[in-house]
């Protein structure tokens, strides 16, 4: 059983493995997907004590739709944008780990809005022209970290900024 699937570079040359639509309906939800690069961590949402965010890597999962507005990850990002998706290049399932990577740069800005009670705030991640991200907090096996639960075709100006995705360490 394989917990993560490696996704390779968008200009795959031979020698490179490609990731099939078959692969990704054969995978189980939680399946961790990596960023082109090789790294499962797609960036790093800092500590933002000020708002009482905490810090950790942000992950992309296989995941599930099950209709509109439920459901996380690649499946549920492709079956609900399937059509917007198709003006930013994506023409099959597979080109949207790419497409998410792409969005999750250091710099991008970060917005909550803390409509939560009990603190989990989910953050969005946006970058013009691409779109948004929502990023769900959670506690997992691998530590805390914030997973990719959806992408929005338009920037959300909802919520308030509250931090910039990091930058890797070693380059800050």
């Amino acid at each position: 059983m394989r917990d993560t699937i490696r996704v390779p570079p968008t200009d795959a040359r031979p020698g490179f493995w490609i990731i099939l639509l078959s692969d990704f309906l054969n995978l189980k939800e939680n399946v961790l997907v990596s960023h082109p690069s090789g790294s499962f961590s797609l960036g790093t949402i800092p500590e933002m004590p000020k708002f009482a965010l905490p810090g950790g890597e942000i992950y992309l999962r296989v995941g599930v739709h099950k209709g509109d507005n439920k459901g996380y990850g690649i499946r549920h990002i492709w079956e609900a944008h399937q059509k917007d998706l198709s003006r930013y290049g994506c023409a099959g399932i597979e080109g949207v780990p790419a497409h998410i990577a792409k969005m999750i740069v250091p710099g991008a800005p970060i917005y909550c809005e803390f409509r939560e009670l009990r603190g989990h705030h989910r953050l969005a991640v946006m970058k013009t022209p691409t779109g948004s991200l929502v990023l769900d907090p959670r506690h997992e096996r691998r530590g805390f970290g914030y997973y990719v639960v959806t992408w929005y075709p338009k920037r959300r100006l909802d919520g308030t900024l509250v931090g910039r995705v990091a930058r890797p360490l070693g380059k800050q």
